[in-house]
């Protein structure tokens, strides 16, 4: 398997796809990435964690700001999530912070989350350029609206964004594209979404993809897009394999990983965020073992495929 993920590597072309990584946390975090190499990630504090009006607070940005400023030093370029109703906007029927998912319900004010898209772009005005709207909008775990919301959410901040910065890119958020197993998943969420014209208000679509899932995923993407006449880019805000006991070994995972890295070379997508920096130690579940060092930041075998991959293309 070590010579098979190496001979992949070796016959990779280097200057037509960014990767980048999901999830960086702290100071320490971006050090490991920036020592990797990587050009971008993907993170972000939820609206929930920022307009808090709470405890004196109307905005909290400390977090936020921290985000932000460790970016800018290590020369990391951020995709940044704008997702997730704090409890005083939530539509969830007498919503409270105490409800375990009021944050998935759409804002019952769009005003309030046009503020806040405004808000939070002028604050980074120049130092973040690209914003994902939501995050598996296609499953009721985190997006309990209807189709027509959605699209009434992402044309306000495509609004807000282009507002504040023409240049800025308005990233649908990224489609799970598979029944996750808690909640409900919308298979035709895109197309109800293009139907709708939900398409005046995106610079890019985003898919998601884990283990060996990406050619099914990559053609109904397209496919649906081509049905109608929609041509903008693609990228893959997430994309991984997990390496729980019942999962992946880690080799498998390396060999994902630099598979899809390649084909996503192919396929003409241009940027791809590996889910995620280190594994979570608490329990033995799918989620917890996605990524790429072990939780003591001990590297997995990938990270060394990887290096050797992104020295030569951003190094």
């Amino acid at each position: 398997m070590t010579l098979l993920v190496a001979f992949l590597l070796l016959s990779m072309p280097f200057s037509s796809i960014d990767v980048g990584i999901c999830h960086l946390q702290d100071e320490y975090d971006f050090e490991v990435a920036s020592n990797m190499h990587f050009s971008w990630h993907r993170s972000s504090v939820a609206w929930t964690g920022i307009e808090i009006r709470m405890w004196g607070y109307d905005y909290y940005w400390k977090d936020a700001d921290e985000l932000v400023n460790q970016s800018i030093k290590y020369g990391i370029k951020m995709l940044w999530t704008i997702a997730f109703t704090p409890w005083w906007c939530s539509s969830k029927p007498n919503a409270s912070i105490y409800d375990e998912d009021y944050y998935t319900y759409p804002p019952k004010d769009m005003n309030a989350w046009y503020d806040f898209v405004r808000n939070i772009a002028s604050r980074y005005k120049g130092k973040i350029t690209a914003w994902e709207i939501w995050n598996e909008e296609d499953l009721s775990y985190f997006w309990k609206g209807s189709v027509e919301q959605y699209v009434e959410l992402i044309k306000y901040a495509y609004m807000a964004l282009k507002e504040v910065d023409e240049n800025n890119i308005v990233v649908m958020g990224g489609l799970a594209l598979a029944n996750p197993g808690e909640g409900e998943y919308n298979p035709h969420f895109l197309e109800e979404f293009l139907a709708l014209g939900g398409g005046k208000y995106v610079d890019v679509y985003a898919f998601h993809v884990y283990g060996n899932t990406l050619m099914q995923r990559y053609e109904y993407m397209k496919s649906t897009l081509q049905r109608f006449n929609e041509s903008k880019p693609l990228w893959v805000t997430e994309f991984g394999a997990s390496t729980c006991s019942h999962c992946y070994n880690e080799m498998q995972q390396a060999f994902i990983i630099m598979y899809d890295i390649i084909q996503f070379q192919k396929l003409g997508i241009e940027k791809a965020m590996i889910y995620e920096l280190k594994d979570n130690p608490s329990e033995d579940e799918w989620d917890s073992h996605l990524g790429i060092f072990h939780a003591d930041y001990s590297p997995k075998p990938v990270v060394f495929f990887l290096f050797f991959y992104l020295l030569l293309r951003n190094g």
